[in-house]
């Protein structure tokens, strides 16, 4: 097989490269098979001829190649698969499936002439190494039910092991946690005997103080809670129904008040409070935070105009939103307003204020302390 210098010459069978010579070509495919592949060892390929090498052919060559009778073959298949010479007498059938204990338990039925004395051989043998398997299974059973019970008791000790184990190391959990409590509890037990003793040690005018950054500090809190709610309303008495899409009723409404207002601009919308006992009751109000701020201080602005929309035949009120401690301070501003005849109180960005009338100083209450010094020591 002719092959040009740059190219590798591979074997046929496994592609592998031929990096020697020693190796096969087929006369018939011109194929080219290291020893290996073509099932020749090295010492015989070394006594090969040249005629021998030249006329090889490969085991795929020599498959294809068409097979023919030969009559004078001395030796020929017989039935049951048992070579017998020409002439000479068949041996009678032997059905396969027959019992396969009778067959090996009779062998007075058989002759000692010519094949059949070498298939009464064949099956002694044959039933001899059955009996020696099923021997070798019945020991193996019983070797299995010994190491089965060889892994129980050794289950069962490493149980036994593993919950010492376990409870020893409980029990050391338990004492290091228990010495940890005691020492947090003995430490809570200072600091509460430290506060109890510097408030007995206190003056009037340090609980005084105290009591004043408490303060502060929720006002601190309320403040921060209000900013979270710029961008929302607060909307009473809007028609309620059962089923309702309270986006799109929201919406129906800002549109009569001559705001566009989109569902999109919705951030969400619903109502709070328990609902209404009976059919016609109060209706709940319904709490909106809009997308964006300035289309809730458009709301209020067509809303504080037309002072007290017309929604469903009944007055709909639009308001910011307060927080619950700002909710009930400006419940309690309009009450006093109304007992001492201040003309007006209203919020602006969660901040409560009040004036007495047109004209005259605005006051911006944060707290009930806050009443005295603006509407007068009779309000304490």
């Amino acid at each position: 097989m002719s092959t040009n210098k740059n190219e590798i010459r591979r074997c046929g069978g496994c592609l592998q490269a031929l990096e020697h010579s020693s190796y096969l070509t087929c006369s018939s495919c011109s194929l080219e098979y290291d020893l290996h592949c073509a099932g020749v060892t090295p010492e015989r390929f070394s006594t090969l001829t040249g005629d021998h090498r030249a006329a090889w052919k490969c085991v795929t060559c020599r498959s294809r190649q068409p097979k023919t009778g030969n009559t004078e073959t001395p030796v020929r298949a017989g039935e049951g698969g048992v070579t017998v010479r020409r002439g000479a007498s068949r041996p009678p059938a032997i059905d396969i499936d027959m019992d396969l204990d009778e067959s090996l338990s009779d062998p007075a039925n058989q002759t000692h002439d010519g094949p059949q004395h070498n298939i009464a051989a064949v099956l002694a043998g044959f039933q001899t190494l059955v009996a020696e398997w099923r021997q070798f299974r019945a020991d193996v059973r019983v070797d299995l039910e010994e190491v089965r019970e060889d892994l129980r008791a050794l289950r069962g000790e490493m149980r036994e092991l593993v919950g010492q184990e376990r409870l020893e190391t409980l029990e050391k959990e338990a004492g290091v946690n228990h010495a940890a409590v005691s020492a947090r509890i003995g430490a809570l037990e200072a600091r509460v005997e430290a506060t109890e003793r510097r408030r007995a040690e206190a003056g009037p005018d340090e609980a005084e103080g105290l009591r004043r950054t408490v303060e502060e500090l929720k006002l601190e809190l309320n403040e921060r809670d209000q900013e979270a709610l710029l961008a929302d309303l607060d909307i009473g008495q809007l028609p309620e129904q059962k089923g309702e899409n309270v986006i799109h009723t929201v919406c129906v409404l800002a549109a009569r008040l001559g705001v566009p207002l989109e569902e999109r601009d919705v951030v969400f919308a619903e109502r709070v409070g328990a609902p209404p006992a009976e059919a016609g009751g109060r209706a709940r109000r319904v709490v909106v935070r809009l997308a964006r701020r300035h289309l809730r201080d458009e709301l209020l602005r067509a809303a504080r105009v037309r002072r007290g929309a017309t929604e469903g035949g009944g007055r709909v009120y639009v308001n910011e939103r307060l927080t619950r401690s700002n909710r009930q301070l400006f419940h309690q501003v309009r009450g006093e307003c109304r007992k001492l005849q201040w003309r007006y109180s209203w919020t602006r960005r969660g901040r409560v204020f009040v004036r007495r009338s047109d004209g005259a100083q605005v006051y911006q209450i944060r707290s009930p302390d806050d009443f005295a010094r603006v509407f007068g020591p009779q309000t304490v």
